[in-house]
């Protein structure tokens, strides 16, 4: 069953990036609690803002319980914005299945007999856990920037911050490259109450700044 959902990954992840305007999609993505089937990134911020939104899609073969398999895409609004079941199936969802949905609060995706997508209940926004969507996001080589607030790729699957530079502003301006940093007074601050506690000498605080915020910073720099 697992092997014949995963060939409509692909048409699910092209669905989204066409339809949806998604920058970025990612499937059959391993998360912490979770495996997502497939992963979309969209912009919605407009001109002025880098907000992005990001979608989850359970791919089903039509043959699974609905309401289990619903509760299972809206197990993803601890993750994503939106999430969605994708069910493969010659017929239209019926009335009561979109009640299901509609009160279970996910959006319906039909893939009919010639593997074509289509809406068929739109999912509702949700705000999902902060530390669980930046988790998600950073597995997807995309993080903010503590500047602008845009999110912005670090890297690639084979090396997650090979666009950025470690700590270093003068070598990611001659790079073009955005600066990763680490906030070491919060990684002591955790460490010390027992939230996070890693090898001696090693902070996870994170931080990140694109290569355009870098360039502007670059530009205050006195000779």
């Amino acid at each position: 069953m697992e092997n014949l959902e995963k060939t409509y990954y692909p048409i699910v992840a092209k669905f989204l990036l066409k339809s949806y305007q998604c920058f970025k999609t990612q499937t059959n993505a391993g998360l912490r609690y979770s495996r997502a089937d497939v992963i979309g990134i969209r912009d919605t911020g407009g001109d002025f803002t880098g907000e992005i939104e990001t979608i989850i899609i359970e791919v089903k073969r039509g043959s699974e319980a609905f309401a289990t398999a619903s509760g299972q895409a809206y197990g993803y609004t601890v993750y994503a914005n939106r999430v969605y079941l994708a069910d493969k199936r010659i017929t239209n969802f019926t009335p009561l299945e979109v009640q299901i949905a509609s009160h279970l609060g996910i959006g319906l995706i039909k893939i009919d007999a010639k593997n074509k997508c289509s809406v068929a209940l739109t999912s509702p926004y949700y705000k999902p856990m902060t530390k669980m969507n930046a988790d998600l996001l950073e597995k997807l080589c995309l993080c903010k920037c503590q500047f602008c607030e845009s999110y912005f790729e670090t890297g690639d699957i084979k090396n997650r911050y090979s666009k950025v530079s470690k700590e270093k502003v003068k070598k990611a301006i001659d790079e073009g490259k955005g600066v990763v940093f680490w906030n070491r007074e919060i990684s002591t601050r955790k460490e010390k109450h027992k939230v996070r506690i890693g090898k001696e000498n090693t902070t996870y605080e994170r931080r990140f700044i694109c290569s355009d915020c870098v360039n502007l910073l670059g530009q205050f720099k006195t000779e």
